[in-house]
This record gives C-alpha cells, sequence and structure tokens, in this order.
C-alpha cells in the first residue's frame, strides 16, 4: 500500500514539475517578455508568492521519491535488475530528471535570482549604469530562458521513458 502512494506522490510531483516547467518555459516566459520594462514587476511579484521555493521543492521531492522507487524496483540497486530493458529504461529517465533538478536549479534559479537583483539596481542607479545593467540582464535573460527548455525537455523525455519503461 505505501509503494503504491510513493508512485501515486511521484507522478503526482512529476506532472506538477513538468507542467511548470512547461507552462513557464513555453508560455508566461514569452508573455512577461512581451511587455517590455513591466516585466521585472511581473517576476519580481512571482518570487514574492515564493515560485523559487515551490519548484525546488517539488523537483527535489521529485527525485528523491524517484530515487526511493528505483530502489524499491531494483531490489537495492541490484545489478541483475538494473540491466533489465525496465531497468535501463527507468535509470535513464531518473538520470535526465536528475540533470533537469541539476539545470534547473544552477541555471534557471540562480539566474533568475540574479535577474531580480539586477533588475532592483537598474530601477535606482543613474542612466550610464542603467543601460549597462541592462545590458547585463538581457545576457541573463537569454541564459534563463535557454536553460527553461532544456529543462522542460529533458523533463518531457524523462516522462516518456517513465511511461515506456512499464513496456520494455
Amino acid at each position: 500500500m505505501f509503494f503504491l502512494a510513493a508512485r501515486a506522490l511521484h507522478v503526482l510531483l512529476g506532472a506538477t514539475w513538468l507542467g511548470t516547467a512547461v507552462a513557464m518555459t513555453f508560455f508566461v516566459m514569452p508573455a512577461v517578455q512581451e511587455l517590455g520594462p513591466d516585466s521585472g514587476k511581473v517576476m519580481m511579484a512571482v518570487a514574492r508568492r515564493g515560485f523559487d521555493a515551490f519548484i525546488a521543492s517539488v523537483a527535489g521531492l521529485t527525485v528523491l521519491s524517484g530515487l526511493w522507487l528505483y530502489w524499491h524496483f531494483t531490489a537495492g540497486f541490484d545489478p541483475g535488475i538494473s540491466a533489465t530493458a525496465s531497468g535501463r529504461v527507468f535509470g535513464l529517465g531518473g538520470l535526465l530528471g536528475l540533470v533537469a533538478a541539476i539545470v534547473g536549479g544552477s541555471v534557471v534559479s540562480r539566474g533568475s535570482r540574479k535577474i531580480l537583483a539586477l533588475a532592483k539596481q537598474a530601477a535606482t542607479a543613474d542612466p550610464g549604469t542603467r543601460s549597462q545593467l541592462m545590458q547585463q540582464l538581457e545576457g541573463l535573460k537569454k541564459r534563463v530562458a535557454t536553460g527553461g527548455r532544456v529543462v522542460a525537455v529533458l523533463l518531457i523525455l524523462t516522462i516518456l521513458l517513465m511511461a515506456l519503461g512499464h513496456y520494455v
């Protein structure tokens, strides 16, 4: 019974993480970019509501529950079970999910925090400094957007592999 509850929680967490990543990457962020100078206000409002902590918690719990499920599936990481087709597919999916969490934390989350800090500085800076800060902001925004797309694609591949693992 506990195993089924853990699987259900893992699926719920994974779906939440994937849905949030896809929605933010392909819909919310492009719409925010269209706002131009007002985009900073939207992102600050999202940050005030704890989005970073939410997505980091969901990603972390998804990875941890996935590791536990893989440990359970492979009877304690038994190499014989891990080498089966299902074991390899689930393992690759888990690895891609872990990479998505690392990229999300190191590139997307860290870059987003830097963007917010630079936007606050730019709001009170003199015109010469402001233009320099705005150039830095644009570079960071591109890096975060690319990181977000990488995370979304990795999560899509992860979900596909997790689904496929049940049938190979």
